[in-house]
């Protein structure tokens, strides 16, 4: 076993190398033409748009934390919380907002270099960059998950270690400040990738709508003044917001982790150990998604003029299975050296996430590329007209929840007995974590070909408003297939390892809930009050999708009637058209959208627990990931079946056919399923489970008081 002093600073170590190599990578990637002036103020006009957006969300953002941190100040006085959740808060949310600033950045400085590739050099070159920029945000990720994670654990554990020698006092008080620094994450996560989705998708059905069904307009033509606010969304969204949802996806899956290992070994001494090993895992995944980021920027390098959209699509999904295979390796030594070898069964479960999280990645391909039957089918429908579309792409999209779900119970059962649940529940959950946390290291690898996604689209988008050569966009749309595919798997990944990461915090809060009090767990049959819980966890998502979708309608039935009039205007040469216009509405319209569901996201769980009791709130957790966990696969899936659907047709050379006019309409109503209520499921169920466990203290208090529990 090894020393404990030396294994805590390891991930110190994964942190620096991670944050050198993308450094490098971000040199590179400077170095490369921006191309023409007209290039650069369209690059220059979607990074201020951008930022000005961010800006005002993090103004937003900011209130709630104003008000969320005196609430925090007062359950600390009155005992329900521990004074250093404070800061704790204030960092995860703080790093979950730059992750997202850094993405966007990343992504809206390379776009105009990739496109100027893809005229100079080819489909090769400008894959090489996109893949180079798409990096560097993926191990910023790590950098930032492995760090803050690390600090946070070391600073803790010397922080009550200097008054205490009760070392399993000292850690429960470890753990439990540390999910408050999971709320923080998921806090800024919500509203960035709920808030960007609402942006992104408000534009990109306006700007599509009303410039290609209506006007006859291509996709980002320079006459629809509506194009650099659907580029803009992207940016925000589909990078900052999606990067921000990565972060606390992958930080609360560690955290879990180390409240159930803490549960498993407390007082023995392999205690410290079990806290740490998650981050362990998680830098063997930082290192080998390195190598593979090496291994595949050799091999695109050397493509040059014989790059295909197939070659490199094989390639990026080679890269993740090779990180996958690399997680496993360097997890076999990790646990051994850490554990010991009589924990075996740690390697075995971390090896089961990882299979588990390829397969639900191999599934969304399956079930959203124009290869395989479910898109050709919805791509077929568009001959009946738009309903058709719409019917088979939603019918495919509740299809391709069965395997996702077979999956994640797959490995749940695989994980929990392999890990000697049978005779220790928490050994067997704390087996359950750590294949979440292996399936998850893999993101330094899976962000890289996700943001890589956004960018190349954001370069088609520049080739077409900057009026440069069809050729050029014809490169670029080629890039934009490979994107498609590598968000496709990003996607899928994300969902399943929220399902297993709001697992293990529903059964961190159900183990905490033990702690305070034996009289926890009811019988559904004799107990109303958790049956009501679970209807309501199961309501609960469908509660936010409403809420989310009437927001995008709400903005995308602005810009399109802005669009209809800017469009007028610049035909009949009365204007040139005003982006602005659509950036100040849209920016609007986000923030009144994520208001309701912020504030209900924090309300739900406490008013849930001091009316139903504990039990209600554990049924409230178990109906949010089972309802959540089905509707973020369908709605990803039917959005990506309809939106490759209408790709396949205009790549076929059929647009301004009747058939891509009904394509349109199909992505336009998948577009928000996909890109907006569908990744905020995944942070809705975490959070449901986070903000239980910190308000726990508070439930069995103020229940108890009411109903004499």
């Amino acid at each position: 076993m090894a020393s404990t002093l030396f294994i805590r600073f390891v991930p110190f170590i994964g942190s620096f190398i991670s944050l050198m190599t993308a450094l490098i990578f971000a040199f590179l990637v400077s170095r490369k033409s921006r191309g023409t002036q007209r290039m650069r103020e369209i690059s220059d006009a979607i990074f201020i748009g951008s930022r000005a957006y961010l800006n005002q969300q993090a103004k937003v953002m900011g209130i709630f934390f104003i008000v969320l941190i005196a609430i925090f100040g007062i359950m600390v006085k009155f005992g329900y919380l521990y004074f250093p959740s404070i800061p704790a808060f204030a960092t995860g949310m703080g790093f979950s907002l730059l992750i997202g600033y850094i993405g966007m950045w990343i992504s809206t400085t390379s776009n105009a270099r990739v496109t100027w590739a893809a005229k100079e050099k080819g489909l090769g070159e400008a894959m090489n960059i996109a893949f180079t920029a798409g990096s560097v945000a993926g191990l910023l990720l790590g950098v930032v998950a492995l760090f803050d994670t690390c600090f946070w654990f070391n600073t803790l554990f010397w922080w009550y270690g200097r008054t205490s020698a009760d070392l399993t006092q000292n850690l429960n008080m470890v753990v439990n400040v540390l999910v408050t620094f999971t709320i923080g994450a998921s806090f800024a996560a919500f509203f960035m990738r709920t808030g960007g989705g609402i942006f992104t998708k408000s534009a990109d059905m306006g700007a599509d709508y009303v410039g290609k069904v209506e006007s006859g307009l291509r996709e980002d033509d320079y006459r629809n003044p509506a194009a650099i606010a659907d580029n803009i969304g992207d940016n925000v969204g589909d990078v900052g917001g999606m990067m921000a949802d990565s972060l606390e996806s992958w930080v609360g899956s560690i955290i879990a982790a180390e409240f159930l290992g803490f549960l498993s070994f407390a007082g023995s001494k392999l205690m410290v150990n079990s806290i740490i090993l998650p981050m362990l895992i998680s830098t063997a995944g930082a290192i080998a998604s390195i190598i593979a980021i090496f291994i595949i920027k050799l091999l695109v390098s050397r493509y040059k003029e014989n790059a295909t959209v197939s070659l490199l699509t094989g390639t990026t999904l080679s890269g993740l299975l090779m990180t996958v295979i690399g997680v496993a390796i360097l997890s076999f030594f990790v646990v051994r050296f850490v554990m010991g070898p009589q924990y075996n069964f740690l390697f075995y479960s971390s090896v089961g996430g990882l299979i588990a999280g390829f397969l639900i990645g191999l599934f969304t391909l399956v079930y959203t590329d124009s290869k395989y039957r479910p898109t050709r089918a919805t791509n077929e429908s568009s001959k009946s007209g738009p309903a058709t579309v719409v019917v088979t792409g939603i019918a495919y999209g509740m299809e391709s929840t069965i395997l996702p779900a077979l999956t994640v119970i797959g490995i749940m059962i695989l994980s929990f007995y392999i890990s000697g649940g049978t005779s220790n529940p928490k050994m067997g959950l704390y087996g359950v974590a750590i294949s979440a946390v292996a399936m998850l290291s893999t993101s330094p690898f899976a962000i890289t070909i996700d943001v890589y996604g956004p960018v190349a689209d954001n370069a088609g988008g520049i080739a077409e408003m900057a009026e440069l050569p069809p050729e050029v966009r014809k490169t670029t749309d080629k890039l934009d297939a490979v994107g498609n595919t590598t968000a496709a798997i990003g996607k899928g990944l994300l969902i399943g390892s929220a399902a297993l990461t709001a697992l293990a915090l529903g059964q961190s809060y159900f183990s905490k809930i033990e702690l305070l009090t034996t009289n926890v767990l009811l019988d559904f049959m004799r107990d109303p009050k958790v049956l009501a819980g679970l209807f309501i966890g199961v309501i609960m998502p469908y509660f936010f999708t409403s809420m989310l979708l009437r927001a995008v309608g709400r903005g995308a039935n602005r810009v399109a009637i802005e669009a209809r009039k800017q469009i007028k205007d610049i035909a009949s040469g009365k204007s040139k058209g005003d982006p602005r216009a659509f950036i100040t509405m849209l920016t609007k319209t986000a923030q009144g959208g994520i208001i309701a569901p912020g504030v209900a996201i924090f309300v739900i769980p406490t008013v849930v627990g001091i009316l139903l009791g504990p039990g209600g709130v554990v049924a409230l957790i178990i109906g949010t990931l089972v309802s959540g966990f089905a509707q973020a696969i369908f709605m990803a899936n039917a959005g990506g079946s309809m939106d490759n659907a209408k790709k396949k047709i205009e790549e076929e050379g059929r647009s301004g056919t009747p058939e891509h006019a009904a394509s349109v309409v199909g992505d336009t109503v998948g577009d928000p399923l996909k890109d907006t209520a569908g990744p905020s499921m995944n942070i809705l169920i975490k959070l449901i489970s986070v903000v239980s466990i910190e308000t726990a203290v508070l439930v069995v208090d103020l229940y108890g008081k009411l109903f004499h529990f």
